[in-house]
């Protein structure tokens, strides 16, 4: 069969501010389908820039698309768009493995993926090209004679080893912006599933709650094929949390080492009770070129990291943050305004907290109850939706209610923490001390410009947020 795999347009704050990075969920399908005999196509609409081609649609015998929440009203545009060529669309992703029933219900969607795509998109590719028995494909929810069916849960691939790195040769690479303090990067994926089930998170009930880990040799084979094919120099660990087995990591810088990969860059995700208890292994991820490290802080109040079952506090993340910063790597602090029993002065101390630590940079997001969460399940039981809107579901924009803050507030204190953070003589003016003055001069530029964006997010966003209409039906 001929599948054409389709990645919306992006809605978050990366997006926001430019970046564009590989859609690897439909790169790693791409390639499992093809080594089966079955033709395939990837659009990835946030870097082309256009519509999607009619070509496009009528070329492919089925129409392949990935909806996280706030990009699912333009994936569900698509899956309208294709359903006029009377083509079958099979939609995955996040949002409608957890509201599969509702995608369905818009009548443009045959087939909802459920949780990771491979083995079941190609299980159903093989049953429709041979019309087969839609019921023993696992994973997949659809409508048969007007009754809704959910298949049982696929059993996620064990082995990551044995899957064929993501089909990148379907997309223009070229295209792709990232860079790393200059280094232009690609991403990556080297586990999947997460045990610690975060309150505000859904990837432990996307993935499983069991942790699986492709080898370091795995790994370093993957680099040194970017490195050789596409001449990359750095990279973007995507894994939740890459740094969960310390001893794996170690393996990596070892293999790195051995093939004298020595000049490469990297970024990853990571826990702060991980990297307050491995002091050796945070040296080894120097000494094999990590360049930061993307942290999930939240908050600097104990009580609010509870609530958001992280099983850490504040003792744990001041201690990773001095063991990061004793090694050189830089820290990519993440924070989130708007817990439910917040106050104006908690949110106003996390911001100071934010801003005092000195991170290389920093990331504000709003509490927001994604599909799949333990949080989504409390705020619909409870009645806090504000609306739904999915486009707004990006973390920027209020959208359940709070027991001591208005939508108004939470929407001015984001803004505020940006504006502290960003929009200061310090930031602008701020260099490496390991390269001097000369940091600054090269890197001034850059900074001028990611400014001048933030700025214009920041009017957007206030813009934007009195046009919500908050008479809209709640969830």
């Amino acid at each position: 069969m001929k599948a054409l795999l389709i990645s919306p347009k992006g809605s978050n704050f990366y997006a926001k501010i430019g970046l564009r990075i590989p859609p690897l969920g439909l790169a790693y399908i791409a390639a499992v389908i093809r080594t089966f005999g079955h033709e395939v196509r990837i659009t990835d609409l946030g870097i082309e820039r256009k519509d999607l081609s009619p070509a496009d649609i009528k070329w492919a015998d089925i129409i392949g698309i990935s909806a996280d929440t706030p990009r699912y009203p333009e994936a569900l545009s698509i899956a309208k768009v294709s359903k006029k060529y009377e083509k079958a669309v099979v939609m995955g992703g996040y949002h409608v493995t957890f509201l599969d029933k509702e995608a369905l219900d818009s009548g443009f969607v045959d087939f909802i993926v459920r949780g990771e795509g491979e083995e079941t998109f190609l299980n159903l590719l093989n049953t429709l090209e041979n019309n087969g028995n839609l019921s023993e494909v696992d994973g997949i929810s659809y409508i048969q004679n007007g009754i809704f069916r959910r298949n049982k849960d696929r059993i996620p691939p064990s082995n990551l080893n044995n899957l064929p790195f993501p089909a990148r040769d379907l997309l223009p690479l070229k295209k792709y912006n990232g860079r790393m303090n200059g280094w232009r990067f690609t991403s990556l994926v080297t586990s999947r599933g997460c045990p610690y089930n975060c309150y505000f998170c859904s990837s432990s009930k996307f993935g499983g709650l069991k942790w699986r880990a492709r080898s370091a040799q795995s790994i370093a084979d993957e680099i040194e094929h970017l490195v050789n094919t596409f001449g990359y120099q750095a990279f973007s660990f995507m894994d939740d949390n890459f740094t969960l087995n310390p001893q794996r990591v170690i393996e990596l810088a070892d293999e790195l080492k051995a093939r004298k990969m020595d000049n490469i860059h990297w970024w990853c995700f990571s826990r702060v009770d991980t990297l307050a208890n491995n002091e050796y292994m945070i040296q080894r991820m120097t000494e094999s070129g990590a360049y930061m490290v993307f942290l999930g802080l939240e908050s600097n109040n104990d009580e609010i990291l509870r609530s958001y079952n992280k099983h850490i506090g504040n003792e744990q993340q001041l201690k990773a943050i001095e063991l990061l910063n004793k090694y050189g790597i830089s820290i990519h602090g993440s924070y989130i305004i708007g817990n439910i029993k917040e106050t104006k002065a908690m949110a106003e101390a996390t911001i100071k907290w934010a801003k005092n630590l000195g991170t290389k940079s920093s990331q504000f997001s709003l509490l927001t109850p994604y599909p799949g969460t333990a949080l989504y399940d409390d705020i619909k039981k409870e009645n806090r939706f504000l609306h739904r809107n999915w486009r707004l579901y990006d973390g920027l924009y209020p959208v359940i209610k709070l027991d001591y803050l208005t939508p108004e507030q939470t929407r001015d204190l984001l803004i505020k923490a940006y504006r502290n953070t960003y929009l200061n003589f310090s930031s602008i003016f701020s260099f490496n001390k390991n390269e001097g003055f000369n940091y600054l001069i090269k890197n001034f530029p850059r900074k001028i410009i990611m400014t001048f964006k933030m700025v214009a997010i920041l009017l957007i966003m206030k813009f934007k947020m009195r046009k919500i209409d908050r008479k809209a039906p709640v969830i």
